[in-house]
């Protein structure tokens, strides 16, 4: 059986800087991540057994390093941990940190923010704070339609791996609207990648794994794209999740990742494939 890995399956930069920070601060006592440093429960596992442990929340608990998630965070951590005197480790994807500033300059200057994005998604959280929690979050076209904008200007942004087809319907409603707005691109270059090679790879394949976390956005969005080309498409974490009849009358898999699944995840689904034909 032939195996299609795409080039840009795994860690991205955001996420595998995000980690290394997170792995060279484990020697302190009572450091803490605030939030998962990623989705990936595999790397939370082994920050775990270091003794580094998620939280939500400073108060009531004695923290003396707080690593911020790649996600990033509202102004409002960064105070509350000033306030304490807990040391902060800033492991925010720079492409997020950007942003934060775009979202920060533009509301101080009396415009009006909208967010492409689901507003459950942590790093959606973190960009709201930016502007006071007063972004209008809209995950799709119809949502934003639903919006009673008042009149202004506003800026739009996007959730880092969002799909890029959401955005521009958002950007077409807009401009019918006569709604004055300015737009910045910022769907990282490896969100859009990773989408476009998916198409490639799952119209040229006739089974698709998608390997991450099902509280992975990015990796949610990838099995979507990969699942309008390839029926045969399947979303797991790890090899423990596959199953043989997954690949019955299958010539040729082809395998991508979400941007927080470590390269052993991926070894460890093609040693898998590889047994089935011994």
């Amino acid at each position: 059986m032939e195996i299609r890995i795409a080039k840009t399956a795994g860690f991205c930069f955001g996420v595998k800087r995000a980690v290394d920070m997170a792995f060279s601060n484990v020697k302190e006592a009572n450091t803490y991540t605030y939030g998962p440093i990623i989705h990936n429960e595999v790397i939370t596992g082994a920050l775990e057994k270091d003794g580094v442990y998620a939280i939500d929340d400073i108060e009531g608990r004695e923290v003396n390093k707080l690593i911020i998630r790649s996600h990033g965070v509202s102004p409002e951590i960064y105070e509350k941990s000033e306030e304490r005197g807990i040391n902060i480790v800033d492991a925010t994807c720079p492409y997020v940190k950007k942003i934060h500033n775009y979202v920060e300059k533009y509301h101080a200057n009396g415009y009006y923010i909208i967010v492409a994005g689901n507003e459950n998604h942590p790093e959606i959280q973190g960009i709201n704070g930016w502007a006071h929690n007063k972004c209008y979050i809209a995950k799709d076209v119809e949502s934003l339609k639903a919006m009673h904008l008042p009149e202004g200007k506003y800026l739009l942004v996007a959730q880092t791996t969002y799909k890029k087809e959401v955005v521009d319907a958002m950007k077409v409603y807009l401009e019918e609207q006569g709604i004055e707005f300015e737009y910045i691109n910022t769907i990282c270059n490896a969100t859009k990648e990773r989408q476009e090679e998916v198409v490639q790879l799952a119209q040229q394949t006739d089974c698709m794994l998608i390997l991450g976390s099902p509280k992975s956005a990015n990796t949610k969005e990838l099995f979507e794209i990969s699942k309008k080309h390839c029926s045969n498409s399947y979303c797991v974490q790890g090899a423990v999740e596959l199953k043989d009849e997954m690949f019955t009358g299958c010539n040729c898999v082809g395998i991508t990742a979400g941007a927080s699944t470590p390269q052993s995840v991926i070894e460890e689904v093609i040693t898998y494939i590889n047994k089935l034909e011994q």
